[in-house]
C-alpha cells in the first residue's frame, strides 16, 4: 500500500510540475506521423522529425496539429519555488574557560638569550694576559 501511494505521488509530481506530461502527448505524434505517411509514402519517421522539429516550421495547413505535437510548446501547469528559511543567527561567542593547573618548571635560571656579559668580550692581547 505504501509503494502504490509513493508511485502515484510520484506520478502527480512528474505530470504535474515537470514536462513529463507531454509524453501524453505521444499518440498525437503517432498519429501525425500516419497523416504524412499516406500524404508521402517515402517520408521517413527521421525526416519527420527533423522537418517537424529540426526546421524552420512554416504556417501551413496543418500548423495547429503541429504545434499539438509533444515538446513543441511548454505547457507550465505548475510552478514549484523551493523556500529555505535559515537558522537564526546567533551573535555571541562563547567562554570556554580553561582549569587551572600547577605546571612544575624545570629551568627557573634566566633565558638562555641573557647569557652573562663576560662570555662575549673582545680578545685580548697577549701582554696583557701575561701580566
Amino acid at each position: 500500500m505504501k509503494k502504490a501511494t509513493a508511485i502515484l505521488l510520484l506520478f502527480v509530481y512528474l505530470f504535474g510540475s515537470t514536462e513529463a506530461s507531454q509524453l501524453l502527448k505521444f499518440p498525437l505524434l503517432v498519429e501525425h506521423f500516419k497523416k504524412h505517411k499516406q500524404e508521402n509514402i517515402h517520408i521517413t519517421l527521421a525526416s519527420f522529425l527533423k522537418m517537424h522539429y529540426l526546421d524552420e516550421q512554416p504556417f501551413d495547413k496543418d500548423y495547429q496539429q503541429d504545434m499539438q505535437l509533444p515538446f513543441k510548446t511548454v505547457d507550465i501547469i505548475c510552478m514549484t519555488l523551493p523556500t529555505v528559511i535559515p537558522a537564526p543567527v546567533t551573535l555571541f561567542t562563547p567562554v570556554i574557560e580553561l582549569p587551572e593547573e600547577d605546571y612544575f618548571i624545570l629551568n627557573d635560571g634566566p633565558p638562555p638569550y641573557r647569557l652573562p656579559d663576560n662570555v662575549f668580550q673582545p680578545p685580548k692581547s697577549v701582554s696583557a694576559q701575561l701580566s
